[in-house]
């Protein structure tokens, strides 16, 4: 297994993106450039290639200032195989260590898109790599399923919400242009300060948009009562998935289950556009367990990776 880096246009990285069954955003075109202006790190794109053979992609961001390195390599990487076997990232974790090496003032983090298991964690263990206490999980809608089973799938008690939000008299739009780009981050920034919870700055977020846009691989959902605005929801594409990236509501959005009306109404657009898998983007049972609640109650398969590692 080697990995071949070089320049690669954007329109070259699309095309390596759709030969993925499964993506995630952070491995996405956008969030690279977003990376770039927001945090400095430059991204680099690897082809991991066995010979002729082309096995997979990455990418991953660095920061070199004198004799720091600071390396970041986040979900990835990508296979082009479903199901990759185990010696797929036995012996990427050798080559990762070959091309970064341990050293003093170089920091390497790693969150493999690989889920948990005993035999995985061993792997990493023995090509050098450490865990850390960060874990990534996630949950994630298989849009190829039909409309019944994704009803069927979901927790009762979501449904039920779901029904209740559709008679809720709750229109739903959905923008394609980012003509409410402006609007939508600035009510998500009110909404950020005033329920104190991370996230991405809006220049960082305002960024990550307008690469999505250009190729029409985003989307914002507005739940609208009465003519005014009481939530809504951002979908970034990415090859063959799409992710849940950002939302906010307000006490009357809450009322009438807006997010369960608009993750839906995204799932009907999604899979009408061919998109294969919505990443509903990060559970964290221990710490936001009543956001883990709602996102798996939408019936999205739990995927848990082996953690961060370095």
């Amino acid at each position: 297994m080697e990995l071949e880096w070089k320049e690669r246009k954007i329109e070259e990285w699309r095309s390596c993106l759709l030969k993925v069954p499964r993506t995630n955003y952070l491995q996405s075109i956008p969030f690279a450039r977003a990376v770039l202006e927001s945090d400095k790190k430059v991204t680099r794109i690897g082809l991991i290639r066995d010979g002729e053979r082309e096995l997979g992609i990455l990418s991953l961001q660095e920061l070199k200032i004198g004799p720091l390195h600071v390396i970041h390599l986040y979900r990835g990487p990508l296979w082009f195989d479903e199901n990759p076997p185990e010696s797929h990232l036995r012996e990427f974790a050798k080559l990762f260590d070959r091309e970064f090496p341990r050293r003093l003032l170089r920091f390497r983090r790693w969150i493999p898109e690989w889920r948990e298991s005993s035999v995985a964690k061993k792997i990493l263990h023995e090509c050098g790599f450490f865990p850390r206490s960060q874990t990534y999980e996630t949950a994630i809608v298989d849009l190829r399923l039909s409309e019944d089973e994704l009803r069927k799938s979901m927790r009762s008690n979501w449904r039920n919400h779901l029904n209740q939000g559709q008679r809720s008299g709750m229109l739903v739009s959905a923008d394609w242009k980012g003509g409410t780009a402006k609007l939508f981050l600035h009510r998500y920034e009110i909404d950020r300060k005033a329920k104190k919870y991370h996230g991405r700055s809006i220049s960082f977020m305002r960024t990550e948009m307008s690469l999505a846009l250009a190729y029409q691989e985003m989307a914002i959902l507005w739940g609208v009562k009465d003519g005014k605005s009481i939530a809504a929801i951002l979908v970034l594409i990415h090859g063959n998935s799409a992710s849940y990236r950002l939302g906010w509501t307000t006490d009357e959005g809450r009322d009438c289950h807006a997010h369960n009306v608009l993750l839906w109404e995204a799932v009907m657009i999604l899979k009408k556009r061919g998109v294969a898998y919505f990443d509903l983007v990060g559970v964290e049972p221990t710490t936001a367990a009543g956001l883990t609640h709602f996102k798996s109650g939408m019936g999205g398969e739990a995927f848990k990776t082996v953690g961060m590692v370095t």
